[in-house]
């Protein structure tokens, strides 16, 4: 790797924390505030829906306010109960501002790349008081030089407007001095590339068959399938 890279900038949710083991604990609790039977099998349909309601967020076509309205309404709809969405929701965003279960290997990578002295910026789309205490929880928030959370930066990735925020911090650093890492292809990847930044893709199901679904083309600088693997590359 050349080592003109300066900046890196980290994804959170299935990158460092692992969202789905978090989100899975928090629809469990609030199913059972709201009077509805749980069942493992149940989670995939909101992982299904939770999925494109986020890339409307990135595509502009959603807010982040809008999720109260549109992510439990949706996925009740789908498993054809009936509960109170926002409600839900608020209870949701509580027990997720609680769960920081870290991705294997994610403090072990931060405590290398800290030592190795690159500038380490969470990025993420998210509430950010959430995002933040997260990352404390898992003693993680040690590591950054900035947390960019789309609450605050005012755009969600893969926004050209997210990263304008996240850059208007470096006086110093080119796009090209910076690379993003992350699970998700579009928030991440397309986000980063469009900006002019090297891409890390980190394959968080550790699923090869990912890459063959994407065509087998080249859709990132670098792919992983553990975050150990970054040692190899930085």
């Amino acid at each position: 790797m050349d080592h003109k890279i300066k900046v890196l900038f980290l994804d959170i949710d299935n990158t460092l924390l692992d969202f789905d083991a978090g989100a899975a604990w928090a629809m469990n609790l609030c199913f059972k505030k709201a009077g509805l039977e749980y069942r493992p099998e149940m989670f995939a349909v909101f992982k299904e829906e939770n999925n494109k309601i986020w890339r409307r967020i990135e595509l502009g076509k959603l807010t982040m306010d809008d999720l109260f309205y549109v992510r439990w309404q949706t996925v009740l709809r789908q498993l054809g109960l009936t509960a109170d969405g926002v409600e839900m929701e608020k209870e949701f965003r509580r027990l997720l501002h609680l769960s920081a279960v870290p991705v294997e290997g994610a403090k072990d990578i931060l405590e290398y790349l800290y030592k190795k002295e690159y500038c380490l910026c969470a990025a993420s789309n998210g509430p950010y008081d959430q995002q933040i205490n997260r990352l404390k929880s898992a003693d993680m928030l040690k590591y950054f030089t900035h947390c960019f959370v789309s609450e605050t930066v005012g755009a969600d990735k893969p926004s050209r407007q997210f990263f304008d925020g996240c850059m208007k911090e470096f006086t110093d650093v080119l796009p090209s001095e910076c690379m993003m890492i992350g699970d998700s292809l579009t928030a991440d990847i397309e986000g980063g590339q469009a900006y002019g930044m090297s891409t890390c893709w980190f394959v968080h199901s550790g699923d090869k068959s990912a890459i063959q679904q994407n065509n087998g083309g080249k859709v990132a600088d670098y792919i992983i399938y553990e975050l150990a693997e970054l040692k190899n590359i930085l």
